[in-house]
C-alpha cells in the first residue's frame, strides 16, 4: 500500500519554525531572567561555591558586548556594564580575567594612593611604585601595600607581569620583559583589550599603567577622560598619578558569599561581622567607613592601636561651599603655630566637635617630597608633627581626589602636609582626577582632615560601607 503524505504549505512550515524559535527564546531568556533576578537578590547557585565555576558558567558568557568573553584559553571581562566585583582585604576589586590555569586577575576598583613613577628612569623594576606595592629585598620600607593584604601567600599567586616598553600604547606587547610580583599594575594592552575608554577600567581618574615608552623617559597613564597619555614628567620634575594595584587569586578558591555586584561583591574570606559581638574600630581592615561628627570617615592605617582616618569630604562652610584656607604665612612645612592651618584644625575646628575626647595624638610625617630626595619615604618621615588632626601625607592610603564634585567645587583641590621646597614656600596639593601639584603656602585651598582615634573606640550599628557607615562610641571603664 502506498502511503500518501499531505504537503505542507510554506506558511505552515514558517509558523512551525517560528514557534520552535520563539519557544527556544522563551526558555533561554527566561532562564537568564531567573538567573539575573536571583543574582540581583544576592542569591547564588547552590550547585557550587567555586569562584571559577561561578564566573565561567556558560549562561553568563557573551560573544560580544559587555560581559565575560572567551579569548583563546582564557576568559576576559570587557565593556562597562559588568558584574565583576570582589571584596578582599578591605578593598573592592574588579575581576579582569581568568587565565588558562584558572587563576583570577583583579584590579582595585579605585586608585588607592597618588605617587610619582620614579625620580630618574622609567624602568618598572626599579620604580617607586613597585617598591610601594611589593617588599623588595634591600629596600627599607618597601611593601607598604602588600602588608595590607590578608594572608597573601594563602590566596594569591605572583602576577606574571609584562613590562615591555613600546613606542605607541596601542602596539601589541611582546612580553619579553617579565616581572613576577604578588602586586603589580595593568599594562596598556590589558586596558585597551577591555575596551579602554568604554570599559570598567575607565574610572575618570589619572592612574599609571605598567608600560613605559621605549624612545624617551616617559610612562603611559590613563587620564581622566579615559584615554592613554605619556605626559609623565616636565623639564624639572616628575608628575604624580593614581595607583591601582593588580593581584592574581589562586585557582579553585571557594567564595564565602556575594554575587559580583558592587553592593554585594564576591567574598573569599569570612569578613562579615556578627553585630551581636563587640568590635574595636582598630580591629577592622583599612577602607572601613564610619560616622563621626556628622561626617563620613575612612580608615587608612593604624599606629600603636590608634586608628588613622581620612574624611570623605572637605571642611565646608554653612552654605556648603568648601572652606578655603591658607596653609601657612611664612613656611611650607606643616606645623601647629598660631595662624597656620595646623593650628586652625587642632583648636578652632576641634572645638566644634561634640566628642573631641574620641581623638588622640598621632604622628604626621611632614618632610620634603621632591626629585632631589628621590621621592623617598624616609625623607618624608625625616620630619614629624604630633597632632590629633592633620592633613593627608604623600603616599597615604586613599589620599586620592575622587571626591564628588558639586556646583560649589567643580575643581576641588586640597592641601597635603608635605612640602616640595621650603625655600620657595611650595606645599603639595591633590588636584581633581588624582594628581599632585605644588603651590605657594600662602594660597588658599580646601582642607581634607586626617584624624587619630583612641584604641578604645568601638563600632555599634551599620555595615562599614559608604552608604551605611558604622556608628562609633568610646568604651570607658
Amino acid at each position: 500500500m502506498k502511503l500518501k503524505f499531505k504537503k505542507l504549505r510554506i506558511g505552515t512550515i514558517y509558523m512551525i519554525v517560528s514557534a520552535i524559535f520563539l519557544s527556544s527564546c522563551v526558555v533561554y531568556y527566561g532562564a537568564r531572567f531567573i538567573y539575573y533576578y536571583n543574582l540581583s537578590q544576592g542569591k547564588l547557585a547552590k550547585r557550587t561555591t567555586n569562584l571559577n565555576e561561578i564566573l565561567t558558567d556558560p549562561i553568563k558568557l557573551v560573544v560580544q558586548g559587555d560581559g565575560l568573553q572567551v579569548d583563546g584559553n582564557r576568559y576576559v571581562f570587557r565593556g562597562k556594564e559588568v558584574d565583576n566585583y570582589l571584596s578582599y582585604s578591605g578593598f573592592l576589586w574588579r575581576i579582569m580575567e581568568i587565565d588558562d590555569r584558572g587563576n583570577i586577575k583583579l584590579i582595585t576598583d579605585e586608585t588607592i594612593t597618588v605617587m610619582p613613577w620614579n625620580s630618574t628612569e622609567n624602568d618598572y623594576e626599579t620604580s617607586l611604585i613597585r617598591q610601594y606595592l611589593n617588599p623588595i629585598e634591600g629596600v627599607e620600607g618597601s611593601g607598604t601595600f602588600y602588608q595590607l593584604l590578608d594572608e597573601p601567600e594563602k590566596y594569591l599567586v605572583p602576577n606574571e607581569l609584562c613590562a615591555d616598553k613600546t613606542m605607541q600604547p596601542t602596539e601589541v606587547l611582546g612580553c619579553k620583559v617579565h616581572v613576577s610580583d604578588y602586586v603589580g599594575l595593568m599594562n596598556v594592552n590589558e586596558y585597551f583589550f577591555a575596551n579602554g575608554v568604554d570599559s570598567y577600567l575607565n574610572t575618570q581618574t589619572r592612574h599609571w599603567t605598567l608600560t613605559a615608552k621605549s624612545d624617551d623617559n616617559r610612562v603611559y597613564y590613563v587620564f581622566s577622560e579615559g584615554g592613554v597619555g605619556d605626559n609623565s614628567e616636565s623639564a624639572t620634575d616628575k608628575y604624580s598619578y593614581g595607583v591601582r594595584p593588580v593581584i592574581t587569586l589562586k585557582a579553585n578558591l571557594d567564595i564565602t558569599g556575594g554575587a559580583g555586584l558592587k553592593d554585594n561583591p564576591y567574598r573569599i574570606t569570612e569578613d562579615a561581622l556578627d553585630m551581636e559581638e563587640v568590635y574595636a574600630l582598630n580591629s577592622l581592615p583599612v577602607g572601613t567607613y564610619f560616622q563621626y561628627e556628622n561626617q563620613t570617615w575612612r580608615t587608612i592605617g593604624f599606629e600603636d592601636g590608634k586608628t588613622k582616618a581620612i574624611m570623605m569630604d572637605v571642611i565646608r562652610n554653612e552654605d556648603e561651599t568648601p572652606l578655603m584656607y591658607r596653609f601657612a604665612k611664612n613656611t611650607a612645612k606643616f606645623n601647629l603655630k598660631s595662624g597656620s592651618l595646623g593650628a586652625y584644625l587642632n583648636t578652632t575646628w576641634y572645638n566644634t566637635f561634640e566628642h573631641p575626647e574620641y581623638l588622640t595624638e598621632g604622628t604626621f610625617y611632614t618632610g620634603a617630597f621632591n626629585s632631589q630626595t628621590g621621592y623617598a619615604m624616609d625623607k618624608i618621615k625625616a620630619a614629624t608633627v604630633k597632632a590629633k588632626i592633620g592633613l593627608p601625607q604623600i603616599n597615604d592610603l586613599y589620599t586620592t581626589n575622587t571626591l564628588e564634585a558639586t556646583e560649589y567645587d567643580p575643581e576641588l583641590i586640597y592641601w597635603t602636609c608635605n612640602y616640595k621646597d621650603s625655600f620657595e614656600w611650595l606645599t603639595w596639593t591633590v588636584r581633581n582626577g588624582d594628581w599632585l601639584f605644588a603651590d605657594f603656602a600662602t594660597e588658599k585651598y580646601a582642607v581634607r582632615p586626617v584624624i587619630y582615634l583612641k584604641d578604645s573606640i568601638i563600632i555599634t550599628t551599620g555595615d562599614g560601607t559608604y552608604d551605611t557607615p558604622y556608628e562609633i562610641m568610646e568604651v570607658t571603664e
